[in-house]
């Protein structure tokens, strides 16, 4: 899935260097695909590796690991940077209070930016849904570990992302961005790592075909209503409608790539992180101007993937071998 990651990543790129298509915000519609991706990715690995209660810190490390180094590194560039610039931006509108920096540290706090106010300085602003992400890990292992809990879940948000679409609650937050109004698409990507390991492949393709068809459906129905052009119902629509496909085609492929293909798909996924962390940096500093020409957006995205790898290699890779270890370390009632 490294090069569909990397696809997305350089989506939520283009967004916010305020490329459009069709007018829809492609940025959501990635974003949407990395919740499933990410539901689809921890169902593999706490089965494979932290598969009971005992093993819960280790997975919570192991999270930790992969998350934090990068964010921290261009977290403090950013923060180095607007220090010695102090050049205004939507994100960074005044010099950092010691708030700040505790919800840019603790990214959590960052998911809830319509409360706290800390979308007024964020160093890494595609952070708010990390701040999600990490909710989601905390309940994670629970979640696998008692199905019944994970559907209680999945039902409830779903709900509350129902009374979105409804326009009962707001639908920007409850509807995109906010873990009770989304915590059911990562669960849905759990729910198809376990699909495809226990069915056929052609009950595999018909539940991939539903999910267009049925998020074709909301979409008439939220049509007929008079609600489809709120924020951000159609982007959310198409992000899981095809992101469900695209997961599983990405997953049935995968055994299949040659082996240079399978180096690139590797490399793909390991650059992808970094792109969504670093772009608005790069925004900031090279083209702080409106109207990008294609040139300037592919030069970004170039700069994007560059600066990615050169900090996946010098930052992350010193930390993979300890990630591993982690997966081999026995739980707590070993």
């Amino acid at each position: 899935m490294g090069t569909l990651r990397l696809i997305l990543a350089l989506l939520v790129l283009l967004s916010h260097a305020d490329w459009r298509w069709l007018g829809l915000n492609p940025g959501v519609m990635a974003v949407m695909g990395f919740y499933l991706i990410c539901g689809f990715v921890m169902a593999g690995l706490i089965n494979r590796h932290y598969a009971s209660p005992g093993r819960a810190r280790w997975f919570y490390l192991d999270r930790a690991a992969r998350l934090l180094p990068q964010y921290a590194v261009v977290a403090s560039v950013t923060l180095v940077w607007h220090l010695v610039t102090a050049t205004p931006t939507a994100f960074l509108a005044r010099m950092p209070s010691a708030v700040d920096v505790l919800n840019n540290l603790s990214v959590v706090p960052l998911n809830y930016y319509m409360v706290n106010g800390s979308d007024q300085y964020t160093l890494i602003p595609p952070a708010w849904s990390l701040g999600a992400e990490i909710q989601f890990y905390l309940l994670a292992p629970w979640l696998v570990w008692r199905p019944r809990l994970a559907l209680a879940f999945a039902a409830a948000t779903l709900g509350v992302h129902a009374l979105a679409w409804h326009d009962q609650l707001n639908t920007d937050w409850f509807g995109y961005r906010v873990l009770p109004g989304v915590l059911w698409v990562f669960i849905l990507g759990m729910g198809l790592y376990h699909l495809q390991r226990s069915t056929t492949h052609r009950v595999l393709w018909g539940s991939a075909l539903a999910a267009p068809l049925l998020s074709s459906a909301v979409w008439a129905y939220l049509q007929h209503r008079g609600l489809l052009l709120k924020p951000f119902h159609q982007e959310v629509l198409i992000g899981w409608g095809l992101g469900v496909p695209l997961l599983l085609a990405a997953v049935q492929l995968a055994p299949h790539l040659p082996a240079a293909a399978q180096r690139f798909d590797d490399w793909a996924g390991n650059a992808s992180y970094g792109v969504f962390l670093n772009h608005f940096l790069l925004i900031w500093w090279l083209m702080p101007e409106t109207g990008r020409s294609a040139s300037q957006l592919a030069l970004l995205a170039v700069c994007s993937v560059v600066l990615s790898s050169s900090l996946q290699w010098a930052v992350e890779r010193p930390v993979l071998r300890w990630r591993r270890s982690l997966r081999a370390a026995p739980s707590a009632t070993s």
